[in-house]
């Protein structure tokens, strides 16, 4: 059991594993839909989350990572937080469940990055003021079903993109990709197009 501060600043008890075995029966449909190690705030009734470091594993898929808090972001993006071992790094509980329905699905989480940065891309384009997220769902009727988010409209867009465009992209996206923005947002321990959004503010600054 670890204490976990609700953001009505009561301490909460969480039974949080000291490492998630998506092998194990039922874990992997359990993160998919949006289940995490949490409890319920006895002075509030929100749902708490255990923002901490917690390692996923799966010796089938030969996956090893490890999920950091939201509040490691930066220090992740500026390669200063050090995890011996891991071969790669989510940053939330949000990352860990498009993740997993990914895992799910059989799908390249490279590819599905890539995906999404068109569609962001495209977002943006139409709606340039605008912080736009976008985050795989899962399939649907053979499609991959993506959710943008941020949308001036204050809306959720919901778009499909068949599978052929998934396996269209698969090549561009492979580990060692000489093409940009492939080259950047897949190198390291975490691959994300949000490296993107963090390269290019620092490049404005500079």
């Amino acid at each position: 059991m670890k204490e976990v501060q609700c953001r009505c600043e009561a301490m909460v008890e969480v039974d949080v594993p000291e490492f998630i075995d998506i092998d194990a029966q039922g874990v992997l449909s359990k993160l998919a839909i949006g289940e995490s190690p949490s409890a319920t705030c006895p002075r509030c009734g929100a749902l708490v989350r255990a923002e901490l470091p917690l390692s996923v594993r799966s010796a089938s898929r030969r996956i090893d990572l490890i999920v950091m808090p939201e509040t490691e972001r930066l220090s992740v993006y500026r390669g200063k937080v050090s995890e011996p071992g891991i071969q790669e790094i989510l940053l939330g509980y949000q990352e860990l469940f498009e993740r997993a329905r990914m895992v799910r699905d059989g799908l390249d989480p490279r590819a599905v990055e890539g995906l999404k940065y068109f569609l962001q891309t495209k977002a943006e384009e139409s709606e340039p003021e605008a912080d736009i997220a976008v985050l795989y769902n899962g399939l649907a009727d053979g499609s991959l079903e993506f959710h943008i988010t941020g949308l001036k409209s204050g809306q959720t867009g919901v778009v499909r993109l068949p599978h052929s465009a998934y396996q269209k992209i698969v090549p561009d996206t492979t580990t060692n990709s000489p093409k940009e923005p492939y080259k950047t947002m897949l190198s390291g321990r975490y691959r994300s197009i949000k490296k993107l959004g963090f390269i290019a503010s620092t490049e404005d600054v500079g």
